[in-house]
């Protein structure tokens, strides 16, 4: 019997600490993690070939890149095209939001609004909601062909 593919999500965030906690809750739930604390290491890896299916990138990243420009990066180098793409960050103005949205980003969360059990609910349910997209689109192309 062939083994559940389990799905994948990389996180970038310059936060150590909270990054081992949602890596762990995360795994808990069933998905692989890959975690990177630079945007140019987290850009290496998708560059490479590496297609997750969640990216989850923080905005404030002190020390390389802003999460702006890493997501503007994986636009314009057309990486992980079919990843879903979240901001998780303590930015939360409509001004942030507007522009993540510009560049691609799927969806803002504010990390204050989600424990690290909610997050993975969460995550779930948008993949769970993407996937479900996906599918009627393909149906759809299938009943036109």
């Amino acid at each position: 019997m062939k083994a559940e593919r389990k799905p994948t999500v990389l996180m970038l965030d310059d936060e150590k600490f909270l990054l081992t906690i949602y890596r762990l809750k995360f795994e808990k739930s069933g998905y692989q993690v890959s975690t990177y604390y630079s945007t140019d290491d987290a850009l290496q890896v998708l560059r490479s070939g590496f297609t997750p299916d969640v990216i989850l990138f923080d905005i404030t990243m002190p020390d390389s890149r802003s999460g702006y420009e890493f997501i503007e990066a994986v636009q314009a180098e057309r990486l992980a095209k079919r990843s879903l793409k979240l901001a998780l960050t303590n930015e939360g103005q409509d001004a942030e939001k507007s522009r993540l949205a510009d560049l691609g980003a799927d969806a803002h969360l504010l990390k204050a609004n989600y424990t690290p059990s909610e997050l993975v609910a969460e995550v779930t349910k948008r993949m769970s909601a993407k996937n479900a997209r996906s599918q009627r689109g393909r149906l759809l192309r299938d009943e036109i062909s």
